[in-house]
């Protein structure tokens, strides 16, 4: 198997090579900012959804809506989808939505996935006129 190819130590001023993963030299290997970006990677998407509140909301959510996806169940025509629910923000945390049930609703995993894709680059009134009548607080089921 073929050897990696060594490059040059990420630490400023330092000349020495490497072919660590990480890019640092053995001198370098512990330097702060690579152990402060793995703790950054290691944490991405889990500042809403590991939090103590979200794992007490969400099955919450999940019971109110029947285990129901609402976007398929509020379009024309009406299809009721069984299977893996996911709790979800209308107006994402990101762009200053809140764990309010207003703000909350339960969609089908693809439904998820495709609501999450679309809504990056749109500003919070467009996900609003597309989602918002998802909202969890406007159905009593």
């Amino acid at each position: 198997m073929a050897r990696a190819t060594p490059k040059r130590c990420r630490q400023g001023g330092c000349g020495k090579s490497t072919i660590n993963r990480h890019g640092y030299c053995d001198t370098h290997a512990d330097n702060a900012n690579w152990g402060r970006y793995g703790k950054q990677q290691s944490a991405k998407g889990k500042r809403v959804h590991h939090t103590k509140e979200w794992k007490s909301i969400s099955p919450k959510i999940k019971a109110l809506a029947g285990n129901i996806c609402l976007n398929h169940l509020l379009k024309t025509p009406s299809i009721v989808v069984d299977g893996k629910m996911i709790t979800e923000h209308i107006i994402p945390v990101a762009k200053g939505g809140t764990e309010d049930y207003s703000n909350l609703s339960c969609f089908c995993v693809e439904c998820a996935k495709v609501k999450t894709a679309w809504e990056r680059n749109k500003s919070v009134n467009e996900i609003l006129r597309r989602y918002g009548h998802t909202a969890i607080t406007l159905y009593k089921l």
